[in-house]
């Protein structure tokens, strides 16, 4: 069994789910015209504009905020569909429903128990102000796009390389676990190992592979050696 001594999560998909969240940020925009169907259309050309811009970016080096990526998406959203709404109250009311995002039911059990054992930090692609506040109950380092200017698997890869400098520990001695193809990406590149939080039973369609495969945070523990963690309060 591989001894771990340091954890690395993502948020989003990983330890809540946003998708609960989705209406709640089209209501005050559609109001009378909302339906789901429709949140769902609008909310899908969204996310689309977010991934192209930030793999854009992501691919040449350069960084875009979180808060710029999704107001010129809404702006293109709106212009789009006819819709007369301010493209920064969108966002704003869009960070909120972020930060108000359920844990999974298996989240809070499996922070309380690692955050015990383990050095645990959050990487995150994301505005910090996006983020559920819970993370503050633990002894946790947060990693986020807007601090260090970068994304998770970008041409530098700085996040990856940030958490490995920040506990100055050999890469494979930590376990990143996360929802996306960056996380896994990146968290190979910087020779961290990789565990794909796969909950909806997706196929995995990049070349590198994860090291592991999971599909609730419960299995994670398999996969931990409580032999060498580092202390908890470094």
């Amino acid at each position: 069994m591989q001894s771990f001594r340091v954890i690395s999560l993502d948020m989003f998909q990983t330890l809540v789910n946003i998708q609960g969240r989705r209406a709640e940020v089209w209501k005050p925009i559609l109001n009378q015209e909302f339906s789901e169907d429709k949140s769902r259309e609008l909310g899908s050309q969204l996310l689309s504009h977010y991934f192209a811009v930030s793999t854009e970016a992501r691919e040449n080096g350069s960084f875009i905020s979180s808060k710029e990526i999704y107001s010129r998406g809404f702006q293109k959203v709106f212009l789009q569909h006819g819709l007369d709404y301010d493209c920064l109250q969108a966002v704003d009311n869009l960070f909120a429903q972020h930060r108000l995002s359920a844990m999974y039911a298996d989240t809070e059990a499996f922070l309380q128990r690692i955050c015990g054992e383990y050095p645990v930090c959050i990487v995150s692609d994301t505005d910090e102000l996006m983020l559920p506040d819970f993370y503050r109950n633990y002894q946790m380092t947060l990693f986020t796009s807007e601090t260090y200017r970068s994304y998770k698997n970008d041409s530098h890869n700085r996040m990856f390389a940030e958490v490995i400098a920040h506990y100055g520990v050999e890469p494979e001695q930590i376990i990143h676990i996360g929802d996306s193809a960056s996380d896994i990406l990146g968290a190979a590149r910087a020779g961290i190992k990789s565990c794909w939080m796969n909950r909806d039973q997706l196929a995995w369609e990049h070349e590198v592979k994860p090291d592991y495969t999971v599909g609730t945070l419960d299995e994670v523990y398999d996969l931990l050696s409580p032999v060498r963690p580092l202390p908890t309060d470094e």
